[in-house]
């Protein structure tokens, strides 16, 4: 089963249909769930997601999206890995090594340490951030 990190851009394009991706994004996703790929994501990308969402689309399309995502969660059809105490440890320590890189954020940065604690290199993402903290991560668009 393969397993790909869902980032912020990716469950965006996914959801919105506006998005110039968005077409391109649903039929990776489709292709890859009929492949049995399995999803990853964080609590945090999720919070990051409503939000971008909120602001972008309709409140109670994101409803209906968010509250979709959560069904396949409980049914084990993605992974959601939270932050906890220990992992934001982690992120506050990786975020102050990269201070020369301002403009990544501390949500990537709780992917970074989510992806590389659970042994995950490739990323749904348009976000070059994934690319330039040298930890070899793919990005799939």
């Amino acid at each position: 089963m393969k397993k790909v990190f869902f980032d912020t851009w990716g469950w965006a394009a996914i959801a919105h249909k506006d998005d110039m991706h968005h077409s391109e994004i649903l039929s990776f996703y489709r292709t890859f769930l009929l492949r049995k790929g399995i999803p990853v994501t964080t609590d945090y990308v999720l919070a990051e997601t409503i939000t971008l969402l909120r602001a972008r689309t309709n409140p109670q399309g994101v409803s209906v999206f968010i509250d979709t995502i959560l069904s396949a969660i409980k049914e084990g059809r993605i992974i959601l890995e939270r932050i906890d105490e220990k992992r934001w440890q982690k992120i506050w320590e990786l975020s102050k090594k990269y201070n020369d890189k301002p403009s990544i954020s501390f949500v990537d940065f709780s992917s970074f340490i989510v992806m590389k604690e659970i042994g995950i290199s490739e990323v749904l993402t348009a976000d070059r951030h994934f690319e330039d903290v040298g930890f070899r991560f793919k990005k799939l668009f």
